[in-house]
């Protein structure tokens, strides 16, 4: 009898809490109505003002577009616009309902509805009517629709005096969709339950919280905890925490920093294939080579130009053309270089090496009066974001992207060299050219070719690199000298020899950038690829028999 007594006394104060809050959701419901029409003059006044004592976050987004003065009528209930978007010339905007859930309105299709906001019914709200909001400002942007204006409000709310902001802050999470804002927004309320926290179990179990959502921000906390807690007995318990989390994060920056050294290593590649395939060919220095990186990144502008601004498409495909047409531009310049300038320079290699050095002075100027000094291409919306491997540990997708693309560069032209006629007629040129020349093989148009083929990967590569920089005239001069030292460590034309001192090159300068400062760096991995040379003065893989005699 005694159990089936505290059995009924339970459920009788469930049906008792689920009535306060059937009630509670009734009564926003009718004020949410009188502001939308209200009964007369003074209820719109009177039901605002009875929201903002609620503060509930499930109004904040209809309070927000009252604030914002975007709050319209739509079959009878009151919605929201979101960014314009251009469909078909025309300026169009996705609508939300407010209340009692922020969600897309959607046509019977299941899509989202736009629509322009002259045929919309603006609800008029007055001047007087929106200051009541005042109280509750700070708190409209737990509303926000976007995900990182979300998180940087619940941050907010740290400095905040109102003595409900933990409840408020708990109410706006449990309508929380958004992951990361999730976490963000779970790290600063167990903050601040963790500070308040009177007894040392409660002030572990908060901690232990923050050690499962693992914020961005948890080692921060559980230090100043550490060193200024509340609760004596816990700052040990935190310290620990800090130590190790210390470890761990230790493990993730060397992840990071392998992933930042493949990456630059990537990029070196792309930039040297070119420059190694038409340096063991010709014996050319070529000083120009980083500048038609510059053209195909400046191609890559000039397409999406042509694809937003003329054709006025908005879409991710001026990408996709991009890396064709800035291959295709930049080799089309090299072979003009080869006819105009190299072609009589060969056997001459300082006088080569002064020429395309002023060619490259002239292209960075050119580029400089057509284009100005800075300008940046959009990065494709697929690539935006990352891949999380672990928390604390994303991998961004332009860069897998750049890796993706090298190790198809890479392949494709691999096959060209040792699989295509083509392929063996340059190998043919580069092992002897004057044997080559007695057997057929015409060496003026295989030079012409090659100089296209390798002025064209130099354009991809820049292509790749409007991914990760801005598009200025001198980039290609910031990524020539390693390419040369790629080049050069890796063996003259050898593909293999490019992607291995590519890649170590890559890691060797992160890893060495991460102790020490960049230039360092730079200073430390010339003078280790000095000592190399010493000892291997035809790179890591040198050319073997008759052909290393010759």
């Amino acid at each position: 009898m005694k159990y089936i007594g505290k059995m009924l006394l339970g459920l009788c104060l469930c049906l008792l809490v689920l009535k306060n809050a059937s009630g509670q959701s009734d009564s926003l419901g009718i004020y949410v109505g009188n502001v939308i029409n209200p009964p007369n003059d003074s209820a719109r006044a009177e039901a605002l003002q009875r929201l903002v004592a609620m503060r509930d976050p499930k109004t904040f987004p209809f309070l927000g577009a009252i604030n914002g003065k975007k709050i319209y009528l739509f079959r009878g209930k009151s919605v929201t616009t979101g960014e314009a978007e251009e469909i078909d010339g025309k300026e169009l905007f996705p609508l939300y309902f407010l209340y009692p859930e922020y969600k897309p309105v959607n046509d019977k299709a299941g899509k989202q509805m736009k629509t322009s906001t002259a045929s919309l019914e603006k609800a008029n709200i007055s001047r007087s009517d929106r200051l009541l909001l005042n109280p509750v400002l700070p708190y409209l942007n737990l509303a926000n629709p976007d995900p990182k204006k979300r998180s940087i409000a619940y941050g907010q709310l740290l400095n905040a005096s109102d003595s409900t902001r933990i409840t408020i802050l708990a109410g706006a999470l449990n309508l929380e969709q958004d992951q990361d804002a999730l976490t963000a927004g779970k790290e600063v309320l167990y903050q601040m339950k963790l500070n308040i926290a009177a007894s040392e179990q409660e002030a572990k179990a908060y901690m232990d919280s923050l050690d499962n959502n693992w914020g961005e921000n948890v080692t921060v906390i559980l230090k100043e905890y550490a060193a200024t807690g509340k609760v004596a007995g816990a700052r040990a318990y935190a310290a620990e925490k800090v130590a190790g989390f210390e470890v761990l994060q230790g493990r993730i920056t060397k992840a990071q920093n392998l992933f930042s050294g493949i990456s630059l290593g990537s990029i070196l590649i792309l930039i040297a294939l070119g420059l190694a395939i038409v340096y063991g060919l010709a014996g050319i220095i070529n000083m120009a080579h980083g500048e038609f990186m510059m053209i195909g990144a400046y191609s890559t502008f000039c397409v999406q130009s042509l694809f937003m601004e003329v054709l006025g498409i908005r879409s991710d495909l001026f990408y996709f053309v991009s890396l064709p047409v800035s291959f295709l531009i930049a080799g089309v310049f090299g072979l003009i270089l080869e006819r105009l300038v190299i072609r009589h320079l060969y056997s001459r290699p300082l006088e080569s090496l002064l020429a395309t050095w002023g060619v490259s002075l002239i292209l960075v100027q050119l580029a400089r009066s057509i284009f100005g000094d800075l300008t940046a291409v959009k990065a494709p919306s697929f690539l935006a974001g990352g891949w999380q491997v672990m928390p604390h540990l994303i991998l961004p997708y332009n860069r897998l992207f750049i890796i993706g693309l090298t190790i198809l560069v890479v392949s494709l032209t691999y096959l060209m060299l040792y699989r295509s006629r083509l392929g063996i007629r340059i190998r043919a040129v580069t092992q002897n050219r004057s044997m080559s020349s007695c057997l057929g093989v015409e060496t003026r148009k295989v030079d012409a070719i090659t100089f296209f083929l390798g002025s064209g990967l130099a354009g991809m590569a820049g292509c790749a690199m409007t991914l990760v920089g801005n598009v200025v005239p001198d980039m290609g001069q910031t990524y020539i000298v390693d390419s040369f030292l790629v080049v050069v460590t890796g063996g003259v034309g050898k593909i293999a020899g490019a992607i291995v001192s590519g890649l170590g090159i890559g890691f060797l300068t992160k890893v060495l950038e991460s102790f020490y400062e960049a230039v360092y760096g730079k200073v430390l991995i010339l003078a280790l690829i000095i000592i190399f040379l010493q000892f291997k003065p035809r790179g890591l893989f040198p050319d073997k028999g008759r052909i290393a005699e010759d």
